[in-house]
């Protein structure tokens, strides 16, 4: 999604006419209001228009103009948010090609190395490698740390037994 800059994701929805909340994960980014957001849908990048936001440093909360029900606003959680890149801004160009990245745990340290960001209407998982076993990590503010997008490492603190929970 070349020339988009990445926001972070729609975490939930709040209220019953279709406002959702985006956890900022780039908070070097500008945004002007008359502009769309480009929500990540099946790898592409589609506008939806913001009626009305609020914002703090790690979260908006965003009514689209066409979403109007909580139903609607449901569909959308999960979805990565992105904004059209200014070339004269130093904004961080977020790259969300995440395969090949290293995930490195709080508590067990190395764990393995992403094959897929999968991205399913709830909630996106990225597949994990170690060891010849595959395992999933959802992709939450409570388990996703931090990235590091120059070196390829995604800092994750996983609840206990999550690797193997397919074993």
């Amino acid at each position: 999604m070349a020339g988009l800059v990445y926001v972070g994701f729609i975490k939930k929805t709040h209220g019953f006419k279709g406002v959702v909340k985006i956890h900022i994960e780039n908070s070097k980014i500008t945004l002007n209001q008359k502009e769309p957001l480009m929500l990540e849908i099946n790898k592409k990048p589609v506008p939806f228009f913001i009626e009305q936001i609020s914002k703090t440093d790690t979260e908006w909360q965003v009514k689209f103009e066409d979403i109007r029900t909580l139903e609607e606003a449901e569909e959308i959680v999960g979805l990565s948010v992105f904004i059209e890149s200014d070339e004269n801004s130093e904004q961080e160009v977020w790259s969300n090609d995440m395969e090949g990245f290293k995930i490195i745990d709080n508590q067990l340290g190395p764990i393995g190395e992403v094959v897929e960001h999968i991205h399913k209407p709830g909630q996106d998982m990225l597949e994990v490698l170690f060891n010849n076993k595959t395992f999933y990590i959802p992709f939450v503010e409570e388990m996703i740390i931090d990235f590091d997008n120059e070196k390829e490492i995604i800092y994750t603190d996983l609840p206990e037994g999550l690797i193997d929970i397919n074993d």
